[in-house]
């Protein structure tokens, strides 16, 4: 017993030994850095050796107390990862990253990041500042006039800047005098502006603009505008062909101008429902002739918007040029339907079926910024080229959606097309073929265990026969060995003589005839002629009839020559008479 305990944890130590070797500890990685503003954090790393299989499970820490700190985590084959969904109360708490290389089940050690925070009053390394919107500087009434858009607007939907209550503080500092200037922005203001004294005209005015939002501090922002603030600014012309680019990430809105070596931005504005009295607007400055107007959008699955974009100089505005009307609606009255992209199908054969799957939009589309709110089941629906339809659903729970399609026929090529909607989100439509045989066929195991079975049977048979041939032939080899030393050892048999059978004859025996009293019964013989009689009765005397005896002195009964055949082998000899 104790043997066999010794050799079983041998065999377990060697075992142990085998997959430590096979699966070596990876090195942990180097350079864990905090990329982080108003849209979110970043954290970065490096490593030494990619080649490897090697993954990264990277944590965030929420609180340097890790008694009482929350973790989140997640596993990336990146060498970065935004970990803005990662971080709970950005307003207040203070976080660190630990970033762990795994490879085969084996962990590095821990490489830890600097402790950053957005709370300016925090105790943190790294200090996570707001970056101030663009400001548009004009003249106005002998001033200069300052106008940005609301950061409390623009950073509402920020991921790492969730839950953003307080009010803008901000403040305007000239470079004449060092005169600093504060003021208040609501939440409900869409721009926040206000005006400048200078002292003296110049050709060059500039204003630095800091802020903050509760704890939240916002980075230096400097502008500057050219010019002379006592002279009326001519009216800009408006922006051309305002379009609308929609898809299942976003939409984007883009325009044209024709002067854009003028001192011009482009103030945007999202009207949400065609009925002004109504609605909400959301709005944004920029110098591009494009921009991204995702994070504008409220309950996207269900309204409708249009777009309105306006030349300003020098705070003189253009007339504002008007988009189309678009929503994801597919049911409300719009010129622009905005559909959702049909995520990539894979086809396979399945049981002599076409499996159709995809990954479920619900989960794919589920972080984009224009389709938040996704709470509907998908459903789906699949047509052949036969124009048969079938239809399906598909949970938000589910990460896969797949089902099978009958063909009524086999051909080489199968091909099918499918729609789906959310809600009264709708997809666009997505056509996808497979190209082979999807019938079912048995695998070759099922040809293959019966067929071994039979040779392997045929083999054990024929071995049996043989081995039973051989040992039949041993047998009469015995046999035969001895049947002829019986026969050719005349040594052992004695010599005899051949005897002649010796037959002696018979004596002759004289019958008598005589007459009989009754002439009516006598012989029939009688009564005929000598010439009738036959040959054998002739010369005998009428009193007196000799019969021989048919029998010569060597002519042997056949029963009696096979009974004295047996007391002798020798030829016959015939006797004398």
């Amino acid at each position: 017993m104790q043997i066999q305990i010794y050799v079983s944890v041998t065999v377990l130590i060697l075992i142990q030994k085998s997959v430590s070797k096979a699966v070596s500890r990876p090195s942990p990685p180097a350079s864990v850095s905090i990329q982080c503003d108003s849209y979110g954090v970043e954290v970065r790393w490096k490593y030494s050796d990619l080649d490897q299989d090697v993954q990264f499970q990277v944590k965030v820490i929420h609180d340097y107390n890790e008694r009482n700190s929350n973790i989140t985590q997640n596993l990336t084959q990146s060498l970065r990862l935004n970990i803005s969904s990662m971080l709970f109360y950005p307003a207040y708490n203070r976080y660190y990253v630990t970033v762990t290389a795994v490879r085969g089940g084996e962990e590095s050690e821990p490489t830890l990041s600097d402790i950053f925070s957005y709370n300016k009053y925090a105790t943190a390394k790294i200090k996570c500042y707001l970056d101030f919107p663009e400001v548009e500087l004009s003249p106005k009434d002998g001033k200069l006039h300052v106008q940005f858009t609301n950061p409390l607007q623009l950073y509402r939907n920020s991921p790492a800047l969730r839950g953003l209550t307080d009010n803008l503080e901000y403040c305007i500092e000239t470079e004449e005098g060092k005169n600093k200037t504060c003021e208040t922005c609501e939440m409900k203001q869409n721009t926040c502006e206000a005006s400048v004294v200078f002292s003296e005209y110049r050709g060059e005015y500039c204003v630095n603009l800091t802020g903050k939002i509760g704890q939240r501090f916002f980075n230096l922002r400097s502008s500057c505008f050219t010019g002379d603030i006592r002279n009326s600014v001519s009216r800009p012309s408006p922006p051309a062909s305002v379009s609308i680019q929609c898809d299942s990430y976003g939409v984007e809105v883009r325009w044209e101008y024709p002067d854009l070596d003028q001192d011009v931005q482009f103030q945007v504005k999202v009207i949400h429902d065609y009925n002004e009295r109504t609605s909400n607007i959301t709005q944004n400055l920029t110098q591009s002739r494009r921009l991204n107007i995702s994070n504008m959008l409220f309950n996207p699955e269900y309204n409708r918007y249009y777009v309105t974009v306006t030349a300003v100089r020098g705070g003189e505005e253009s007339e504002p040029t008007l988009s189309d009307i678009f929503s994801y609606n597919k049911y409300v009255p719009a010129k622009i339907k905005c559909y959702l992209d049909f995520p990539e199908v894979e086809l396979s054969p399945k049981d002599g079926k076409l499996h159709v799957q995809f990954t479920n939009p619900l989960q794919l589309y589920r972080n984009s910024p224009a389709l938040r709110g996704l709470t509907d089941n998908l459903k789906y629906f699949i047509e052949t080229e036969g124009k048969n339809k079938t239809s399906e659903t598909c949970e938000m729970k589910q990460n896969t959606c797949e089902t099978s399609i009958v063909f009524s026929e086999y051909r080489g090529e199968y091909c099918v097309n499918l729609t789906g909607k959310i809600g009264q989100r709708f997809f666009n439509l997505r056509s996808s073929c497979f190209t082979g045989d999807i019938r079912n066929y048995p695998p070759v195991t099922v040809y293959v265990y019966p067929v071994l079975g039979v040779v392997l049977t045929l083999l054990f048979i024929t071995g049996i026969i043989m081995l039973l041939v051989s040992m039949c032939n041993s047998e009469m080899k015995k046999k035969v060995h001895l049947m002829f030393q019986y026969f050719t050892d005349f040594s052992t048999q004695p010599a005899e003589e051949c005897r002649t059978l010796r037959v002696e004859p018979e004596a002759y025996s004289v019958v008598k005839i005589e007459q009989s009293e009754n002439t009516k019964e006598q012989d029939p013989f009688l009564e005929m002629s000598d010439d009738e009689l036959p040959s054998s009765t002739k010369g005998l005397g009428s009193g007196e009839l000799e019969v021989k005896s048919p029998y010569g002195p060597n002519d042997l009964v056949g029963s009696e020559q096979s009974n004295l055949s047996d007391f002798y082998d020798c030829p016959h000899a015939p006797g004398k008479e």
